[in-house]
């Protein structure tokens, strides 16, 4: 959902996607079906510190360091490396976006992002 989401004009979705292209081989799309059970979270994992788990929701955002949340955030990485694309999928997957007609909500008629 959040790569269809229109922010600015139709120059500046051309400009993100044409960004998220050039940088493709590091980003993996997840379908917009997948139902995704958390949003917003980061893991840093450290050689000679303990990892911290950060999340964020509407009214907190947390960081945490217990085992028990490190484990459930490393679960949820793990399911997002099973649904998502392959790399290439997820390039073909961007470049459909690019060449797709946009509607406008302002505008009616199809558009170019």
């Amino acid at each position: 959902m959040a790569l269809r989401q229109r922010v600015g004009d139709h120059g500046v979705m051309a400009d993100q996607y044409a960004r998220l292209l050039f940088d493709a081989d590091s980003i993996r799309v997840v379908p917009a079906e997948v139902v995704i059970p958390s949003l917003g979270c980061v893991l840093w994992e450290y050689e000679t510190a303990k990892s911290v788990a950060y999340c964020e929701a509407d009214l907190v955002n947390v960081f945490v360091q217990d085992p028990g949340a490190i484990a459930r955030t490393r679960l949820l990485f793990d399911y997002l490396e099973q649904v998502a694309l392959d790399a290439g999928q997820s390039r073909s997957k961007l470049a459909e976006y690019v060449g797709q007609p946009r509607g406008d909500l302002d505008v009616s008629g199809p558009h170019l992002a």
